[in-house]
């Protein structure tokens, strides 16, 4: 196997193109889109509905802190409604992301060191208001907590009711007071360069490992896989060394394009360990996939009519060539039946948590893109088993 894998790296090394399809076009295509498409993305636009049942000064105060904040300006717009119900529909209708319901009482409630409960409404279909909305009530929960336990000291410490609002204000407990200081919507955003980047990537480790498994179709019809599978050598010796060098040849590939992607952009794709994880998954479900393709199809001309279209196809829909986001809801489901969807999912998850993306928050893709590997590298087997190559 050595010897096969061996003359097949000497063999793509010599043929220019490999050096082409692996490197230098998936490169120049991510760089070319990520200069004239780069900037921090998806738009930040999100509307939060505001029921204040209270009437009192808590849920005053966090309308004008969030309206003054400079982290949420112009892209967090608050609605007025009248009910919790309203809220419902509004919400249902798709005219809101998600609501915030202050109970009546609530005020009154907080003040008396009794505490009180906020509602959070959130919506599926907009995920960023429904971030937006519980980081702001998170906020208001600490807020909350702070205040009720300096009332309740100061109650328990005999100071006199029309005494202990003074106090606890001039203790450092006063309320109501919001601080949106961190950003709420930190980590959400990812920078175009990494979508097309890692798009460039997930794309052309199709054709990279893909020309490997054509060679073997090349070869029958040349006569030289005859030749190899007349000597001692077993039958799965071609294949596997042959799909080795794909694999490692298309690795290499999608790791120069992270690299340079962070260094032409000064962009990050998350936690190093995780994005390289996912990397080698996803070349991993891409190579099972162009052997299942060279194991059904009788020509090289096919393989590569075939494997062009399922790389297209796959990159499409998957995100690769257009973020998944911007793609009609029914084609985000059909992308999770693809090996770049689940990809793109997992390095758009990475890249905006940054640093503090673990292997952890990916092992789901990851485990996904080795399922796909796993059942497309079976039928694969299945079929060269079958004699269309071995």
């Amino acid at each position: 196997m050595v010897t096969v894998s061996a003359l097949e790296l000497r063999t793509r090394l010599r043929d220019g193109t490999a050096i082409v399809i692996a490197l230098i076009v998936p490169v120049t295509l991510a760089t070319l889109f990520g200069l004239a498409l780069g900037g921090d993305d998806p738009p930040l636009r999100a509307t939060v509905g505001f029921v204040d049942l209270d009437g009192g000064e808590f849920p005053a105060s966090v309308r004008r802190e969030v309206l003054a904040s400079d982290e949420l300006k112009g892209a967090v717009t608050l609605r007025d409604l009248p009910g919790q119900e309203q809220a419902r529909r509004a919400l249902d209708a798709g005219e809101i992301g998600s609501a915030i319901v202050f109970p009546a009482g609530f005020s009154q409630s907080v003040g008396a060191g009794r505490g009180g409960g906020v509602s959070v409404l959130t919506s599926p279909e907009a995920p960023l208001a429904g971030v937006v909305a519980s980081a702001i009530v998170d906020r208001i929960s600490a807020v909350v907590d702070a205040r009720t336990l300096a009332v309740r000291a100061v109650l328990r410490a005999g100071v006199p009711g029309d005494e202990v609002k003074e106090l606890v204000e001039r203790n450092g407990a006063a309320g109501p007071f919001l601080s949106l200081a961190d950003d709420p919507l930190s980590g959400g955003k990812v920078d175009l360069s990494v979508y097309y980047g890692s798009g460039m990537a997930s794309l052309f480790a199709f054709f990279v490992v893909g020309a490997s498994f054509r060679g073997l179709l090349t070869e029958r019809k040349l006569g030289t896989l005859d030749r190899i599978r007349a000597g001692p050598v077993a039958a799965w010796v071609p294949v596997v060394g042959k799909g080795a060098v794909g694999f490692a040849l298309a690795v290499v590939s999608v790791c120069v394009c992270w690299g340079s992607s962070t260094l032409i952009f000064g962009t990050t794709w998350g936690e190093p360990v995780a994005v390289f994880a996912v990397l080698v998954a996803h070349v991993l479900a891409a190579a099972a996939i162009t052997m299942l393709v060279a194991s059904r199809v009788r020509t090289d001309a096919q393989a590569d009519g075939v494997i062009m279209v399922v790389s297209f196809v796959a990159a499409f829909f998957g995100g690769s060539l257009v973020p998944l986001y911007d793609l009609p809801e029914p084609l985000r489901a059909v992308a999770l039946l693809t090996p770049n969807g689940w990809t793109s999912t997992a390095l758009t998850e990475l890249a905006g948590s940054g640093a503090a993306g673990s292997i952890g928050a990916v092992a789901g893709p990851i485990g996904v893109l080795c399922a796909i590997a796993m059942v497309a590298g079976g039928l694969a087997l299945a079929g060269f088993k079958k004699g269309l190559l071995l």
